[in-house]
């Protein structure tokens, strides 16, 4: 799928707005790890999982009016509905697993901080690096990595509740949706 058309139906899902650009990050970061169909990628950068087409894809969006970022908030611009309404959007629904992957997403991430999403992304992101690149399934690996990765910026009962929260409800997600770990 297009990643325009994503991100647009990604804020159009979510009341019409997102709480800033790490977050929107973090939204599109954790729907493609479990497999929604667009193309991007990532790489573990300052703020946690980082893609240079997600970021200039929003500065596009933002450019035609199709989303407004005011604020520290992203939401509908000017443009949104013609964008919605175009043929685009319906003639490209999102796939139904895309759809179910971003709504799961959307409900796990709700409660979330954005600091929270962060930690959790970049503890999602190691874990299934040590996986799927090293066949390493040592939990204190993984949290020594994470440590290492966030520095001084998180404690450690923030980077081990965020691996709790990703053993404990991100990856019955990997497997819901069989992502290969």
């Amino acid at each position: 799928m297009d990643l325009q058309s994503f991100i647009v139906q990604l804020v159009e899902k979510n009341s019409g707005e997102i709480a800033g650009r790490v977050r929107l990050q973090k939204l599109v970061y954790f729907c493609k790890a479990l497999g929604a169909d667009i193309n991007t990628n990532y790489k573990l950068y300052i703020y946690g999982p980082f893609s240079q087409q997600v970021a200039d894809t929003l500065q596009d969006c933002v450019l035609e009016d199709i989303l407004l970022e005011e604020n520290g908030i992203i939401r509908e611009g000017t443009e949104f509905n013609a964008y919605m309404e175009s043929s685009e959007i319906l003639n490209n629904p999102l796939p139904e697993q895309s759809e179910q992957i971003l709504n799961d997403v959307l409900e796990l991430c709700r409660p979330l901080s954005t600091r929270d999403l962060e930690i959790t992304a970049t503890a999602f992101f190691i874990d299934r690096q040590q996986k799927v690149l090293f066949g390493c399934h040592d939990q204190n690996i993984v949290i020594e990595k994470v440590t290492h990765a966030k520095g001084n910026r998180f404690s450690e009962n923030e980077i081990n509740a965020s691996y709790q929260r990703v053993l404990q409800k991100w990856l019955p997600l990997v497997k819901k949706y069989a992502v290969k770990q």
